[in-house]
């Protein structure tokens, strides 16, 4: 056996200090940490999913939230467990903590051995990167410099994910919502208009306003089949987006209406110095920046020089003899100009992007706050004032045709304001879901409403509702136009 002297050999220090620096990275990239802000931020702990036990644990998990009714905030860790995107987007983290360890580890050798047709001479040759070892110190804290940016766009992402989940949640409820009003408001239009064509029969109303009549139930149907045409593609969308199998989608069970918007004032001032300071999507901004500046000197320094290697090669003849060294390299042509221009490019780029982010940040955050402020302020509006306006105008106007005070026309027109009144309120509690789910990405708005002041997940008033009337108003004797 052949057998090498000592100072050929890699020093037995220089793997140990190497060994321990590859222990020294957490085996979980960092994930635990980032699961701990995300649940913060939106009030469900991320998993990642990387072995068969943890997969199988999901699972279960995910089981036992699809036995109860799913809420929002269920429906994010949801697909926290579930949704194979935000599995494969986290994975981001494990290549990270791979290019870490690599950068970590001493540069790779190359080794060649030849040995002629003809003779018994065998010849080595070890050869690695000059730069590569020169710079190795500096290149692990690039490593860790892309871990950092690896984490922060995944605590980025999952945020952004529960922000998404949230208006797809949002959505669909919204749609099965909106049917519910329109069956209603359709089975109320059929009824009245059998009420009238009996009416007509008897001679107690004349044919425009039986034709009023149909217009008004032909009007409601149309408006039930639009609304039923939102409620599959909406659902599928919040499957896909929940990462639902067909199976645990047949079991998923949902609130049948959207929870009342909050009663309690947003602190402003708060939550945008909160967001802006905490935002995770500026973080992620940032991390890149760091990422580019950790590698700059190392790529200047490559744009001049290009490759340079260092060699040394060793024949053997009965012993090892012949020792020779080389060190060759490669000079770009135009002297790495470009190469140091493009250095510099990126890094103004990823300046400018975090200047971008922090305004879009700023922007995205004050705009979802008004909104949210608006909505919530219209939906309350509409629950408190406009429903029980309509409802009572609505009685009056029952009221006042049953005493044939008034006419078919107006009675429709105050059936079709209820209708209308109902909507209303749908849309702006709706709006005020996906501005608060906007503004989720950036800051958990429930740390920052006023004190003594909650929301949840209740039912709105049964004076909020919109009440259609009973075919039965429409029945009386000697109303003749």
């Amino acid at each position: 056996m052949t057998t090498f002297p000592p100072r050929r050999i890699l020093a037995p220090g220089l793997l140990a200090l190497a060994a321990t620096a590859c222990a020294g990275v957490p085996s979980d990239a960092g994930f635990s940490e980032i699961s701990q802000k995300v649940e913060a931020r939106t009030g469900a702990a991320p998993v990642w999913a990387r072995t068969e036990t943890a997969r199988a644990e999901a699972a279960a998990a995910a089981e036992q939230i699809l036995a109860s009714r799913v809420g929002m905030d269920e429906a994010v860790a949801l697909a926290f467990l579930t949704s194979p995107r935000l599995q494969a987007e986290l994975e981001e983290l494990g290549i990270a903590r791979a290019d870490l360890v690599t950068a970590i580890l001493p540069p790779n050798p190359v080794i060649e051995l030849s040995r002629p047709a003809q003779g018994n001479t065998l010849k080595l040759g070890v050869s690695a990167s000059l730069l590569d070892i020169i710079f190795w110190p500096q290149r692990a804290r690039i490593g860790q410099a892309g871990m950092r940016a690896a984490q922060a766009n995944a605590a980025a992402s999952l945020a952004d994910a529960a922000a998404e989940v949230r208006a797809a949640y949002i959505d669909h409820i919204a749609a099965r919502q909106a049917l519910d009003l329109y069956q209603q408001a359709e089975s109320a239009g059929k009824a009245a208009q059998l009420a009238a064509e009996a009416m007509f029969e008897a001679g107690n109303i004349a044919r425009v306003d039986l034709d009023r009549q149909r217009q008004f139930a032909a009007q409601m149907t149309a408006e039930r089949m639009s609304a039923e045409a939102e409620v599959l593609p909406t659902r599928e969308h919040l499957i896909a987006t929940l990462g639902l199998s067909a199976e645990q989608a047949e079991k998923l069970q949902l609130i049948s209406r959207l929870p009342v918007p909050a009663e309690a004032h947003i602190s402003a001032n708060r939550l945008i110095a909160a967001a802006t300071s905490e935002s995770l999507q500026v973080e992620a901004a940032e991390a890149g920046v760091r990422q580019v500046a950790a590698s700059r000197g190392v790529r200047n320094v490559e744009a001049l020089l290009g490759e340079v290697e260092f060699g040394a090669s060793f024949e053997r003849d009965g012993s090892w003899s012949d020792e020779s060294y080389s060190l060759g390299l490669s000079l770009p042509v135009d002297l790495g100009i470009s190469g140091r221009q493009r250095v510099a490019s990126e890094m103004r780029q990823a300046m400018g992007g975090l200047a971008q982010a922090k305004l879009d940040s700023l922007a995205d955050i004050r705009s979802a706050l008004h909104q949210v402020e608006s909505a919530r302020a219209l939906a309350l509006f509409h629950r408190d004032v406009s429903l029980p306006v309509s409802a009572n105008v609505f009685d009056g106007v029952v009221r006042d045709f049953n005493a044939m005070q008034i006419g078919m026309f107006e009675l429709l027109e105050a059936r079709r304001d209820r209708v209308d009144a109902g909507r209303d309120y749908l849309e702006a509690t709706a709006d005020y879901w996906r501005a608060r789910a906007e503004l989720e990405r950036h800051v958990r708005v429930s740390d920052y409403e006023m004190a003594g002041m909650t929301h949840g997940e209740s039912h709105p008033p049964a004076e909020s509702d919109p009440a259609e009337p009973e075919a039965g108003e429409m029945k009386h004797e000697g109303h003749d136009h």
